[in-house]
């Protein structure tokens, strides 16, 4: 069953210019083939501009494909954002700013200053919230009083910034193709890191810190052939997922990682990808049995970064980076942090790292036959722990 827009028939038939799509026509589609039980959504070249993101949620033998790599663009607008201008004290029902974009009353705000305590962490949260009344040229009026101050230089957006496809629920055989994913971030944008928010593709199953998955992983989730550029949360970001497949894209100027295997993602691989310029070409976090293998990793801030949050048994363990080739790093090259067990690093190519190659803690790594030249500081560090290391 194809899920085919009439302007894409047209655009094949006619060599049509490329022509924009409505969010809505596209999401149309979508919901028709997960409703059907699968399909293809073929979206047609052009620059399509996406406001609320698209929904992927419950779908299964779904492809979503772009006629041309390229040339197909799914597109965010400029990121809602402004930095505060002077301190804000709690109780206060305005924010002055020293520049703002896109912001409308209603608009929920995510200000990245101290708020409440965390359940979890039992710090206080890098943010508080509140909702937009009204907005001025120099500054933010609320709803409601803030319960916390605002610092000067506080950068402060939207809470509910989407991402471009973001992937809920029980997902099942869902494959992403032949697409440009633009975050939408230019030069002349502050720093913004989006984190679960602004990214290519967001894909999470329902979990918890203390209690892991609590519902369906999305499962056998494949990205292929795209490029995604532009983004300033992750390129591509998966959460609780299981026997997910990220080959052949290119990822690049990404104000956070290119690829992200967090919580409780397992079984997962990240193979012959082309990443540059990122804050982290992959991040392993709470993953588990996951193959980062034969990608190409170009000026990141660090290479590969595997390390633990969450405090259940058995996570960050058996994941193998291998055969990758890393180039010019800020910081490590590969950094295996603090309450990892029994991974797997080796023939990894490994050049002009700003600090170590190779950054060991944990315990009962395996470190073989990798080739690490140029590292301003060691080829291979350890910082605690035992571990296999064959040089």
């Amino acid at each position: 069953m194809k899920f085919l827009p009439p302007l894409a028939l047209l655009l094949i038939s006619a060599v049509s210019p490329a022509l924009a799509l409505p969010e809505a026509e596209i999401q149309r589609f979508i919901d028709d083939a997960i409703k059907a039980g699968g399909g293809e959504v073929i979206i047609p070249p052009g620059v399509h501009l996406i406001e609320r993101g698209l929904m992927l949620k419950d779908a299964k033998k779904l492809r979503l494909v772009g006629l041309d790599a390229e040339e197909t663009v799914v597109k965010l607008p400029p990121v809602a954002y402004a930095i505060a201008s002077g301190t804000t004290a709690a109780g206060a029902t305005q924010i002055e700013v020293k520049s703002q974009r896109r912001f409308k009353p209603g608009m929920r705000l995510k200000i990245e200053a101290d708020g409440e305590i965390d359940s979890f962490t039992k710090k206080p949260k890098p943010f508080h919230l509140a909702i937009v009344k009204a907005v001025g040229k120099e500054a933010i009026q609320l709803e409601a009083a803030l319960k916390f101050p605002v610092p000067d230089g506080t950068m402060i957006r939207h809470e509910d910034a989407p991402n471009l496809i973001e992937l809920r629920g029980a997902c099942e055989d869902v494959r992403i193709e032949k697409l440009t994913l633009d975050g939408g971030r230019v030069e002349s944008d502050p720093l913004i890191r989006g984190h679960v928010q602004l990214c290519g593709i967001m894909a999470a199953g329902a979990y918890s810190y203390e209690k892991g998955p609590t519902g369906p992983q999305v499962k056998k989730l494949a990205i292929s052939r795209c490029f995604i550029q532009n983004c300033h949360g992750r390129g591509i970001a998966l959460y609780s997922v299981e026997s997910a497949e990220i080959e052949g894209c290119t990822i690049r100027d990404t104000s956070d990682e290119a690829i992200d295997f967090d919580h409780f993602t397992i079984k997962s691989s990240a193979t012959h990808n082309h990443i540059a310029r990122s804050l982290v070409g992959v991040e392993l976090n709470d993953a588990t049995s996951c193959l980062v293998a034969g990608n190409e990793f170009r000026d990141c801030g660090t290479g590969i970064h595997l390390w633990r949050w969450c405090k259940q048994p058995g996570l960050n363990e058996g994941n193998i980076i291998a055969q990758n080739l890393i180039e010019t790093t800020k910081g490590n090259a590969v950094q295996i942090a603090t309450g990892t067990k029994g991974n797997t690093v080796v023939q990894n190519e490994i050049t002009g790292s700003g600090r170590n190659g190779i950054s060991l803690s944990g315990e009962g790594q395996v470190v073989k036959a990798n080739r690490i030249t140029g590292s301003s500081l060691k080829a291979v560090a350890v910082n605690e722990g035992k571990h296999e290391i064959v040089e």
